[in-house]
């Protein structure tokens, strides 16, 4: 079922679906370059005592490198699935486009709980409802592009379903005089 016939960005309008999905197979690519730097950095030291930092209250030496060690393995995998999202898209073949479907909607729980988490763990602090709230704005237009290649998988769906007619009624036999 075809949920969007068009995609609205903030940088993009575009009534193709086709051509929303690769703008946002290139926001997956950017955006898991500049998080995979952001983590590299908290590995090797740097400042992760922002409450909003997904490594908040991370050991550096230890818990830090194990969890922003699988977070890279994540990206890599999500860089991985925007190229295949684009080449399905080109070849039209939809099985190529569920890997990104499926590790951007971790991506997408995960922002759900993060921002769960913090507001369960740090709810006296006022500045944590903010953090929160555009957390999970950035969850809504993510949620956004999830949807857009999803009705763009459903008209391949659609395109590529087998159109079976029966020439007669099944079970009745017809017989010439």
């Amino acid at each position: 079922m075809v949920l969007l016939n068009s995609c609205w960005a903030p940088c993009i309008w575009t009534d193709n679906l086709k051509t929303g999905c690769k703008a946002i197979s290139f926001y997956t690519l950017t955006i898991s370059i500049v998080l995979m730097t952001f983590i590299i950095f908290n590995m090797t030291g740097g400042d992760s005592t922002q409450l909003y930092n997904p490594l908040f209250e991370a050991d550096v030496r230890y818990s830090m490198q194990v969890v922003g060690s699988c977070m890279l393995v994540y990206f890599c995998l999500l860089i991985i699935s925007a190229v295949l999202l684009v080449f399905g898209l080109n070849v039209m073949i939809r099985g190529f486009m569920l890997p990104w479907m499926v590790l951007f909607g971790v991506a997408v729980l995960f922002q759900l709980v993060f921002g769960l988490w913090l507001l369960g763990g740090y709810y006296i602090y006022i500045e944590t409802v903010f953090y929160t709230l555009i957390i999970w704005c950035w969850m809504a237009y993510n949620i956004y592009c999830w949807l857009v290649v999803y009705s763009q998988y459903s008209i391949f769906l659609e395109l590529q379903s087998a159109n079976i007619e029966l020439l007669w009624p099944s079970g009745f036999l017809i017989l010439a005089d």
